[in-house]
């Protein structure tokens, strides 16, 4: 296998091994299903659906595992933090009982596949942990205990961990697991690519149009196909407006080798701000790696993104006596009402599908996603189909969080436009690994130095819907605040929803 050519901002566990194995489309084909995005919920539905009888072309724009899926946690879980009080007060407690459940048996079908398909990819059980070391939250770790109980969550409130610090609660919830996700999503992909179907890397999906056959446009030739999955974490595709309904959150992860006496075998996440995530797996012998993660924030909204990684590592090495070996960030995207958007693009349009708005529980969330587009593709009745439908539109509990996040998404456009910006002197100071937005002659562009102390210059408008573009210090890429794509510093698209890199300017 070839290294991949596109770009990695930082240094991900996950990745550390991982490798290209698929060639770029290089010409017109017509299956049944294009599924665009190979991470857990397109590669997992391409599997789902080879499976059923279908010939799928799954298309990735980097490569396989390489997005979100690659910059993860990796849990396996239903503890997502206080969501079942909040559901239950939000909703109702069979709204909580349905989550939970859908979520739980997405567990157990990632276990059935690893087990039925002989999956080396470091599954484990294991107990999840949503707990505080704050007295003042132990009322809230109470109540959430109660909420997933009502809603069919075997959980216990406790104080036990295998942490090397004292909590005063958590909610612990057994028989959750945790895996390794290159290794999980390489070996289905391996299982996809043949028959009839196919897997491509280094190929951008640029557009869908809907008919009989729908018709995918890529930087590298057509696919026509009877259903389409957009399967790319928040849909490039403007048309079901999910950018307004799911707003971006940014996170960090940082990984040192342990032995194996003190990493926990638990996973865990902090009710308390800001978050601690703290989870390991499997090392090399004698070791386990231990995986922090935390420290959320807006994308392109942060001045100096280098403090982040710093706190994870002082908690790191405060808490376990480790330095971090490996950093890495990526964007999720959270709904305004608490669900995530599984379904049609668009009402009426049964032939291209969604999946977003996962808020940081991607793994479970993505394989779920995966069974409900492959059940609507084939025709199948799907229990939670009303539950997650990506249509709904439920203003009495979304317009509140609808309304400040599109709110902030205008700040961002309009101030970035008005407000002062550095001239010609500040893009003379930068140093290498720095960038700012500058307005030079009545424009923005997006500046950073190289190593080699060369300046970078690009249009700093977000090939999206136009924001302007912030720098991320860490991790040396332009981020827009208001939708979350991502560029490489020299302004290579690694995340979307933008299609389009940010073309390069002349000062």
């Amino acid at each position: 296998m070839l290294d991949l050519g596109a770009p990695r901002l930082n240094h991900s566990f996950w990745l550390e091994h991982a490798a290209t194995a698929y060639p770029p489309l290089s010409h017109d084909l017509d299956v049944d299903v294009a599924v665009i995005g190979g991470g857990i919920t397109g590669v997992t539905a391409a599997h789902l659906l080879k499976q059923a009888g279908k010939t799928v072309a799954l298309l990735e724009m980097n490569g396989v595992g390489y997005g979100a899926t690659g910059y993860t946690t990796a849990k396996l879980t239903v503890g997502h933090n206080l969501i079942y009080n909040e559901l239950t007060k939000a909703y109702d407690a069979e709204t909580a009982s349905r989550y939970a459940r859908s979520n739980q048996e997405a567990i157990e079908q990632v276990a059935r596949i690893v087990r039925e398909q002989a999956i080396e990819c470091d599954f484990e059980r294991a107990a999840n942990y949503v707990y505080t070391e704050s007295n003042e939250s132990v009322g809230r770790v109470e109540r959430e205990v109660e909420a997933a109980r009502a809603a069919g969550v075997d959980a216990e409130l406790t104080t036990e961990t295998d942490l090397p610090y004292t909590v005063a609660a958590a909610v612990k919830v057994d028989d959750q697991a945790q895996f390794h996700p290159w290794k999980y999503l390489s070996a289905l992909a391996r299982a996809v690519d043949g028959a009839g179907s196919y897997v491509f890397e280094s190929t951008r999906a640029t557009d869908v149009r809907s008919g009989s056959p729908c018709v995918v446009e890529t930087s590298r030739g057509r696919i026509r196909a009877g259903h389409v999955i957009v399967a790319t974490q928040l849909p490039f595709l403007d048309r079901g407006l999910f950018f307004a309904k799911a707003h971006p959150t940014k996170s960090y992860a940082i990984a040192a080798a342990v032995e194996q006496r003190s990493a926990p075998r638990g996973m865990y996440i902090s009710v308390d701000e800001p978050t601690r995530s703290v989870r390991s797996t499997a090392g090399d012998e004698g070791q386990r790696i231990l995986i922090v993660g935390g420290e959320g924030h807006t994308p392109g909204a942060e001045p100096d993104t280098r403090r982040r990684y710093e706190r994870l590592e002082g908690f790191l090495d405060d808490r376990f006596g480790a330095t971090a070996e490996y950093r890495w960030s990526t964007h999720d995207y959270s709904p305004v009402d608490k669900l995530p958007y599984i379904g049609r693009l668009r009402r009426g349009d049964e032939r291209i599908l969604v999946a977003t708005g996962f808020a940081k529980w991607g793994m479970t969330k993505g394989t779920l996603a995966a069974s409900m587009l492959t059940d609507a593709i084939l025709g199948q009745a799907n229990e939670y189909a009303d539950l997650y439908d990506a249509n709904r539109l439920d203003p009495q509990r979304a317009a509140a969080t609808f309304a400040k996040e599109n709110v902030a998404v205008a700040g961002f456009f309009f101030r970035d436009r008005v407000r002062p910006r550095p001239g010609n002197d500040e893009v003379d100071r930068l140093a290498p690994g720095e960038g700012l937005i500058a307005r030079i002659g009545g424009k923005q562009y997006a500046i950073s130095r190289g190593d080699d102390g060369a300046l970078v210059t690009l249009s700093a408008r977000c090939t999206h819907l136009g924001c302007i573009v912030g720098w991320n210090t860490a991790d040396r890429a332009w981020e827009c605040p208001c939708h979350g794509s991502r560029f490489a510093a020299d302004g290579t698209l690694v995340q979307g929803p933008a299609t389009k890199d940010l073309p390069s300017q002349t000062l």
